[in-house]
């Protein structure tokens, strides 16, 4: 329980980087060796591709949501469609729709400009 504002501890979370110092013995003396342990990055979904992301709420969750999602910025325009295995009939067949309005979106909207250097 939280009180008076203090922050909660999450014993999941390692610091941003931590840092482990070893000597080691050389024939020519202690060498000294550090290394730095990256925190672990989260997996992106394998059957995500670019611009299309692959949605599954967890088993327990009250209402279930199973589809591929379009996502992606032009211009001013953002463009977001939900793709739905029940309503498509199945994993793939939902997959060939969100593939196939991803291709006539990005031919009726101008490219991507890259700002800055």
């Amino acid at each position: 329980m939280k009180r008076n504002g203090a922050r909660g501890i999450c014993h999941r979370r390692m610091p941003s980087a931590a840092r482990f110092h070893r000597l080691i013995e050389s024939r020519n003396g202690l060498v000294s060796v550090s290394l730095v342990i990256m925190p672990r990055r989260k997996r992106p979904n394998p059957q995500s591709e670019e611009n299309i992301r692959r949605i599954d709420t967890k088993p327990r969750a009250k209402k279930q949501t199973h589809g591929f999602q379009v996502h992606f910025l032009r211009g001013d325009r953002v463009v977001t469609r939900m793709f739905s295995d029940n309503v498509y009939g199945g994993k793939q067949a939902a997959r060939r729709a969100a593939r196939k309005f991803k291709q006539s979106m990005l031919r009726r909207l101008p490219r991507r400009k890259f700002l800055g250097g």
